[in-house]
């Protein structure tokens, strides 16, 4: 067993690949909130309550049009029910911990730290270990997280308009995806995820992503239940 700040210094390595592309999500996500108006404590209350980057844009895209105080609450909440999928996921490693550990885990939660929890568990001989090794990069992520958000705060405005940073978003997300496509099955959810979302893409509210995610989920499921020896992992997992 490895000791807690190697475990915690080998997330923080893991992450590291994950933060060029996680820059430029930030320097928008801090320009945006200049833009839109909001002062600098407002934009970091917002970044350190909310502390998910597509809801944070979705909702200030929705102040910026002076939408219902309701629908901009909702349309944060939709966007972040992934991550009760995430929680989900990762519960077989917290449960155990104490409620303030765990109250802190779900908070440092993000897509970026449970990409790389998924792509590195199997290396682990612990839960422990796991545990470790999710809290260095967490935290790693969270700290770079907000330095970009500060960034684009401050300069982002001065980036010239014809330099779109926009693209770094899907990319970022992309990056986080493509380690984890193990199997031919895994690039089959993907490709499937990939055609619905773009067929409900212009539902109400950002259902498209929620019916997305179900219906890839049932399809996942049956691809795992046809193959025993992934079932056999998930069982003993």
């Amino acid at each position: 067993m490895k000791a807690k700040k190697d475990l915690a210094l080998y997330g923080v390595k893991a992450m590291l690949p994950i933060i060029p592309g996680l820059i430029p999500f930030g320097v928008i996500m801090g320009s945006t909130a200049a833009t839109n108006g909001l002062s600098f404590f407002e934009t970091m209350g917002l970044n350190t309550v909310v502390f998910a980057g597509a809801s944070q844009l979705a909702s200030l895209d929705l102040m910026g049009k002076n939408s219902e105080s309701l629908i901009i609450i909702l349309t944060g909440l939709i966007i972040n029910l992934r991550f009760a999928l995430y929680s989900a996921a990762s519960s077989p490693y917290f449960k155990k911990l104490p409620n303030l550990f765990k109250l802190m885990m779900s908070y440092l939660l993000t897509d970026q730290s449970y990409a790389v929890m998924t792509t590195h568990e199997d290396e682990f001989s612990s839960k422990n270990d796991v545990i470790y090794f999710c809290v260095g990069a967490s935290l790693f992520m969270a700290v770079c997280w907000h330095l970009c958000v500060v960034l684009g705060f401050v300069f982002g405005n001065i980036v010239p308009s014809e330099i779109s940073l926009d693209f770094a978003v899907p990319l970022s997300f992309m990056a986080l995806t493509i380690p984890t496509l193990r199997s031919a099955k895994h690039i089959a959810v993907a490709c499937i995820s990939m055609v619905l979302s773009i067929c409900f893409y212009k539902l109400p509210f950002n259902l498209g992503l929620i019916v997305t995610v179900a219906i890839c989920i049932i399809v996942a499921s049956i691809f795992i239940n046809k193959d025993p020896k992934q079932k056999s992992e998930v069982v003993d997992g």
